[in-house]
């Protein structure tokens, strides 16, 4: 076995170890089936086994897991742990075996390993299987979050969001709206198409925390794709504002903003001039300013402006540039 396959092991059987260890209810009801001196057996080899691991003598380790799977093999542990080293000896079939045993054993504590097997078989009748059986888990603890984590996951694997949705008010119920709620709320509305409660979740937690640049960012970007009013895309641009003071398309679209719903056109001269100070062949950027020096007033600007706004001009700008650059030849000839 190499080193790195080694260390990997002695981590997840350490685990173990810690769970036995906080739960020999369970294994001293599993021993009530061996006679005195085999329970006696049983546990030294038990704990003999947990150091040989914590020395990270696997071999040895092994043995005696084996030994203790021989003397007792319905204790749940002990399968749980013959399932981990089956699982690192790359033997399939015997750790879902074990894996499958330990949770019919003590489904409360070894529910994760068995039914994440099953998520990952690429079975869809074995997925329903995990999905039942993490259902009931669920049912039976509503207040273990980590299962109702599990299953919400679940539910994402194999496609069923409005499930995994559902299931985030009773996660909530456990631990409380926070930004991790908001996160999958905010995830599971845009996979489904409903951009609508996605703009008002992300909009809901930054009432909570308006300055999680995340959200500003998730806000932003619904707002581009929705096309939303002038007041909303500037409340938008300017929270990102401060985090991002050289981001020009930023400055550039909160100026526009700020210029076409008559706004603060002073504050959009400057955002704007900061943008072509920046990248003076940007086409777009020089249209803007143009259109910000036609907005007050200043015709002579605003035609210098677009002329080289016209010289810069794409196949994507050319059509809004053209149509600038009309208005402001108009307005002159007057």
């Amino acid at each position: 076995m190499q080193i790195i396959q080694k260390i990997i092991l002695c981590w997840g059987l350490l685990l173990c170890a810690i769970t036995a260890v906080g739960k020999h209810h369970n294994m001293h009801t599993k021993l009530d089936t061996l006679t005195a001196e085999e329970q006696q057996q049983f546990l030294y080899y038990f704990y003999e086994a947990q150091r040989l691991i914590e020395k990270e003598d696997i071999d040895h380790a092994w043995e005696l897991v084996q030994f203790c799977y021989e003397l007792n093999p319905n204790d749940a542990t002990i399968n749980h742990q013959m399932s981990v080293f089956y699982e690192h000896f790359d033997n399939p079939t015997k750790t879902q075996f074990h894996s499958q045993r330990a949770f019919e054993l003590s489904p409360n504590e070894y529910w994760y390993n068995y039914n994440l097997h099953l998520l990952q078989s690429e079975s869809h009748k074995l997925e329903k299987i995990a999905i039942n059986n993490l259902k009931q888990l669920t049912d039976n603890n509503p207040k273990d979050e980590d299962m109702h984590v599990f299953l919400q996951k679940a539910y994402i694997h194999v496609g069923n969001y409005e499930q995994a949705l559902s299931l985030q008010d009773q996660i909530d119920s456990i631990v409380g709206y926070n930004s991790m709620s908001a996160m999958q709320r905010y995830r599971l509305n845009v996979v489904m198409g409903d951009t609508k409660q996605a703009i008002y979740e992300v909009e809901r937690y930054l009432e909570e925390e308006p300055t999680d640049v995340q959200f500003q960012v998730f806000r932003l970007q619904l707002y581009e794709e929705t096309n939303q009013p002038s007041d909303k895309m500037i409340e938008a641009y300017s929270a990102l504002l401060p985090y991002q003071p050289r981001n020009w398309l930023i400055l550039n679209n909160l100026a526009w903003h700020l210029c076409i719903s008559g706004g603060d056109l002073q504050w959009a001269e400057q955002l704007s001039r900061a943008t072509i100070l920046a990248e003076p062949s940007n086409s777009t950027y020089l249209d803007t300013y143009a259109w910000i020096m036609y907005n007050l007033g200043d015709y002579s600007s605003a035609f210098f402006y677009i002329q080289r706004a016209m010289e810069n001009a794409t196949t994507d700008t050319h059509t809004e540039v053209t149509k600038h650059y009309k208005a402001i030849i108009k307005k002159l000839q007057l």
